[in-house]
């Protein structure tokens, strides 16, 4: 499972890398801005450098029992690059982020920091002359490298470490989907708004007869500047 799983990672690191060189040093994909309020067609090349707010629900799922669900507070930095696919104006957008998940509760501290790489396709509908309406939907991995609790007062606990945490431990790496709307403004800016959740759990054990489940869902919020 392991190995299959850094199989995953690693493929949609080179899609991502691979899509993005091709709009770098291809011949065909060239971004070449004009002067003009819009640059150029519908189906351009560009990037986007973006922040969000993430607000993110922890579910758990207990056998025989009803589920429970947590909040917390997510901001992620990233970037993704849209790149034309035909004469249409629809998009391929692979990309990376970094994600800060943290949460405080009844004295308990909680934080997560990781990596997310996400692939999307996007479709562009021109409204006007500064404003597109674009929906999207894709896929996401999300490498989980660091993330610990700590009560007021005590020691730090490594939610990933196995010895102390045992079945329980949380998983290094996630799979998940998204879909959502950004609104691109003069081309310069974009926001918008999606959901996000997990497909593969972040936990994923047994107490006594109890299979106990978690992962993480919600909602982001964009801001973005694009170029």
């Amino acid at each position: 499972m392991k190995q299959l799983r850094l199989f995953v990672v690693a493929a949609m690191a080179a899609i991502s890398m691979s899509a993005m060189a091709q709009v770098t040093y291809g011949n065909d994909y060239q971004y070449k801005p004009t002067n003009s309020t819009i640059y150029g067609s519908d189906n351009e090349a560009f990037g986007l450098f973006y922040a969000q707010y993430n607000a993110t629900t922890q579910h758990m799922t207990v056998t025989n029992h009803d589920s429970e669900n947590e909040s917390l507070n997510g901001i992620t930095l990233g970037y993704s690059h849209f790149i034309p696919l035909g004469d249409i104006p629809l998009f391929v957008s692979p990309g990376g982020a970094v994600q800060y998940f943290f949460k405080s509760k009844d004295g308990v501290k909680t934080n997560m920091i990781s990596l997310k790489i996400p692939i999307n396709l996007m479709y562009s509908f021109q409204v006007s002359d500064a404003f597109r309406i674009e929906p999207y939907a894709g896929i996401y991995g999300r490498i989980n490298i660091w993330g610990q609790m700590k009560e007021d007062g005590g020691e730090s606990l490594n939610f990933f470490d196995s010895d102390k945490m045992g079945d329980a431990a949380a998983k290094r790496f996630q799979l998940g989907w998204n879909a959502g709307v950004n609104f691109r403004i003069t081309e310069a800016f974009t926001i918008g708004a999606g959901y996000f959740m997990d497909i593969l759990k972040l936990q994923d054990y047994t107490v006594g007869k109890h299979d106990i489940k978690t992962n993480f869902q919600g909602f982001d919020i964009t801001l973005g500047v694009n170029f």
